[in-house]
């Protein structure tokens, strides 16, 4: 699939490659975040040099009201910002396109309307964050029966849509889909008939589907990497952490916990995977790669039980692994054994993951706040900035800017 994508985007105004650090190769181009977390799946922007500093009016490029609510986060791909949202008193779910230059909405299109689903106080139902391969955006949404999932072309015409399954869970839903050679991968994970499947791209049909042995909610977004040579899909499901085969949904591997329901992406890196979870009990748990079957009693390298995030993704930045849990305490681990080097309380309560670049660390708090900070073990603050409005998603950095979502707006922050 990735020659056939490369090939379309030559033909268009984009060129688009592939960027492998640790783990992740989606296709994208190296100033685009075109997914969850960025083009690595590890929220991290190895080639931009965003703003240090900024307020709701220094540095600001533009600022979009964006009508209705969501917690998904901003994707950053060729001229071009795509959000999700949905409209309460028309039960309507849409896509938007924004320039990425002027902030002006290019196109709002309605994905699927149908009646709200049970979710909880801090949810919305367009709180899973778009994916894009350069040609499709890909969004995911549930009502109260079923998931949805929609490809739309860069000009705002949806060109498929198709349920997967049926979807419950009292909590809504969070998970992001994931572009991979494979083709779009979704985890439904929920307390009804838990399925993870993946689809192909151009017309939505599915290639394969894996069945989880536990039916419970979990809404921790995949990542796709390579161990020992074979690529695998990380996951960290209901109950377990475990790889996929990307061609078949088969299991290769697999360990018990962190716990029973989880929100965060793992965090892949120095022959480790980092795995998260938040309810009923808080623990963290890293999982030395390689070997097949169940690798519970020999493979888990340490476990956490405090002080550890519940819904923020911590960020793996070289040797350091950056955490702050829902309370907003900032926790700085040797991600090799586990030691904390520093803790200390950066702000207040905490959805936003952390971001960066190869030497800075972006924190968002629930007010707005961003803390930025070195990426070394001291909690090194460089600079405190506030949009001064609800901040509860992540950041895309993309083309020295940092993009962002309040509780009403979209914000370019630019120097």
């Amino acid at each position: 699939m990735r020659s056939f994508v490369r090939c379309c985007l030559l033909l268009s105004i984009f060129v688009f490659g592939s960027v492998d650090v640790w783990a992740v190769d989606p296709i994208a181009a190296p100033l685009d975040w075109p997914m969850w977390r960025g083009p690595r799946s590890d929220g991290l922007s190895l080639e931009s040099v965003p703003p240090l500093e900024w307020s709701s009016t220094k540095n600001i490029a533009w600022k979009t009201e964006i009508p209705g609510d969501g917690r998904s986060s901003p994707i950053v791909a060729g001229d071009s910002v795509f959000l999700t949202t949905s409209i309460a008193e028309t039960q309507s779910r849409r896509l938007l396109r924004i320039d990425r230059e002027s902030g002006k909405v290019d196109w709002n299109v309605e994905i699927h309307v149908g009646p709200t689903e049970q979710q909880h106080k801090f949810n919305t139902s367009a709180s899973s964050t778009p994916a894009t391969d350069g040609m499709r955006v890909y969004c995911t949404f549930v009502d109260n029966e079923n998931m949805i999932v929609a490809a739309v072309d860069w000009h705002g015409d949806v060109v498929w849509k198709t349920s997967p399954g049926s979807f419950m869970s009292k909590h809504g839903f969070a998970a992001s889909p994931v572009i991979c050679d494979e083709g779009l991968l979704v985890n439904g994970h929920q307390d009804g008939q838990a399925f993870v499947v993946l689809l192909d791209p151009t017309q939505g049909e599915e290639i394969w589907r894996y069945k989880p042995d536990v039916d419970l909610r979990s809404f921790s977004t995949p990542v796709v990497t390579e161990i020992d040579g074979t690529r695998q899909i990380i996951l960290t499901g209901a109950k377990q952490t475990l790889g996929l085969d990307p061609k078949t949904g088969t299991k290769i591997w697999w360990v018990d916990g962190p716990t029973e329901k989880v929100v965060c992406t793992p965090s892949i890196g120095l022959g480790h995977i980092f795995s998260f979870g938040g309810s009923p009990d808080v623990r963290a748990i890293a999982i030395k790669q390689g070997g097949a079957g169940d690798l519970t009693n020999t493979n888990i390298v340490w476990t956490i039980e405090r002080g550890m995030p519940y819904v923020p993704t911590p960020l793996l930045n070289k040797e350091y692994l950056h955490i702050i849990d829902d309370m907003g305490i900032y926790t700085c681990l040797n991600p090799l054994t586990g030691k904390s080097l520093k803790t200390i309380r950066k702000g207040g309560n905490t959805y936003s993951s952390p971001v960066g670049t190869s030497d800075r660390i972006y924190l968002f708090d629930d007010t707005g706040l961003c803390t930025v900070i070195a990426n070394g073990p001291n909690f090194e603050v460089l600079a405190k900035n506030s949009l001064e409005e609800l901040v509860q998603t992540t950041p895309a950095i993309a083309d020295n800017s940092v993009y962002v979502r309040s509780e009403k707006h979209l914000w370019r922050i630019s120097n």
